[in-house]
């Protein structure tokens, strides 16, 4: 079930969200005592990652991690890890324990061997959406497409190779997806406020966002800025 926010514009967009994202980690915080926050890299989470730096929370109780990566090392301009270093782990939000995807840039093998180790609860993912209809790394006819897309996939993360998109990946699984407890996608535009209306119907391979737009059980808020 999608539950569809209207923002005025970015920044209004970033304030309701930081105010939620908040929200959400801090009512994990006093339930549990710890919070899990699973977050996605590109441009668009910037004003985002850099608001909810200073925000009040309880940060040492906080682990973050990526929802998907590029399978290049950290320090790689391209690297979804090197982007929430910069923007989101300052400020208050330094004090956050993070955790990478990509702990062997020479072995996929090994970074997912990692990666798929145990793992306290997930609390919230935020993800992004591409103009293809993709979400985390799953990509439209990507050849490991049904794995990540089995409901029963006990893994949290496989490797993903994007047909046209550059780098492989490590990314978060439908499954892994749906078993947070609260799921966000975050997009802005016309172009993408479009993608989203033909995606939210019903589920299709063809734009995998469908598959976490409409799941029974499993709400995801949409936050939209024009």
């Amino acid at each position: 079930m999608m539950n569809l926010h209207t923002c005025a514009d970015e920044a209004a967009c970033v304030r309701e969200l930081s105010t939620a994202i908040v929200a959400t980690l801090g009512g994990a915080i006093s339930a549990q005592g710890r919070a899990g926050l699973a977050v996605s890299g590109g441009r668009s989470p910037i004003a985002l990652f850099k608001e909810l730096s200073n925000a009040e929370l309880d940060w040492p109780r906080v682990d973050i991690t990526l929802v998907d990566e590029r399978f290049v090392a950290p320090s790689d301009p391209d690297s979804n890890e090197g982007l929430v270093r910069r923007y989101l782990l300052q400020g208050r939000a330094a004090q956050a324990r993070f955790t990478g995807l990509v702990t062997d840039p020479a072995s996929m093998a090994a970074c997912l061997e990692q990666a798929n180790r145990p793992a306290g609860q997930l609390t919230l993912a935020i993800l992004g959406m591409g103009e293809d209809g993709h979400t985390a790394s799953l990509f439209p006819h990507a050849p490991e497409l049904p794995q990540a897309l089995d409901p029963a996939q006990a893994l949290r993360y496989v490797s993903v190779t994007p047909p046209a998109a550059p780098h492989q990946r490590i990314s978060m699984t439908l499954a892994a997806l749906l078993r947070a407890r609260h799921r966000i996608l975050y997009i802005g535009g016309a172009t993408k406020r479009a993608v989203l209306e033909q995606a939210a119907p019903a589920r299709t391979t063809n734009m995998p966002v469908s598959f976490v737009l409409n799941q029974p059980g499993a709400p995801i808020d949409v936050y939209w800025h024009p």
